[in-house]
């Protein structure tokens, strides 16, 4: 076991993995990590969709990709508030770009509430870090995010129409290291 800042630190977006499988009682062991996490009066307002089907990651994958792709944006895409749609765009048209990189596992996390989507980030953050803690890799995907706050998505998936993606990312074995990037200086105010 790492310490904390060995993970705040090594911790990277993985974005190539191992065909290799993440197991349940690791699944078990980031969510319960997740949840951890702050939350404004105790709320605690995420819930979690875990996807290893295959067929499903690939067809979720295309599907996406066709949302962020149609003209106009669909609704949820202009919703997403997605930095650099146009360049966004371009990249995820590029032949052969896999918008889960590979990744055996996908997990979304839900909001319960629009307000609570802040929450959802800082259990994310959980996730992530715990995952580095046991040899895994995570990439947050919010290009996915459209998608999964269709309602028909969420029919297919039982859970409730009201609920927010707050956030989609990936989970998997590393294929190999993952270089890091360079931070802009911090910028901090004194007074």
């Amino acid at each position: 076991m790492g310490s904390l800042t060995d993970a705040i630190y090594g911790r990277r977006a993985v974005r190539a993995y191992r065909d290799q499988a993440v197991s349940r009682e690791d699944l078990d062991t980031l969510i319960e990590s997740a949840i951890q996490a702050p939350s404004a009066v105790n709320v605690q307002p995420w819930r979690f969709v875990v996807v290893q089907d295959a067929e499903r990651l690939d067809r979720y994958a295309a599907d996406a990709k066709s949302l962020l792709l149609a003209e106009p944006p669909a609704p949820e895409v202009a919703a997403a508030g997605l930095p650099d749609l146009d360049r966004l765009r371009r990249m995820i048209a590029e032949p052969g770009y896999a918008l889960f990189h590979g990744a055996p596992t996908l997990v979304v996390i839900y909001a319960t509430t629009a307000a609570g989507v802040p929450d959802c980030y800082l259990a994310a953050q959980n996730l992530m870090l715990a995952a580095w803690d046991r040899g895994l890799g995570t990439c947050p995907i919010g290009l996915a995010k459209p998608l999964f706050d269709r309602a028909e998505v969420k029919a297919e998936l039982q859970i409730p129409s009201d609920w927010v993606a707050a956030l989609p990312l990936v989970v998997g074995h590393p294929a190999g290291p993952t270089p890091p990037v360079l931070r802009h200086p911090p910028v901090v105010h004194w007074w």
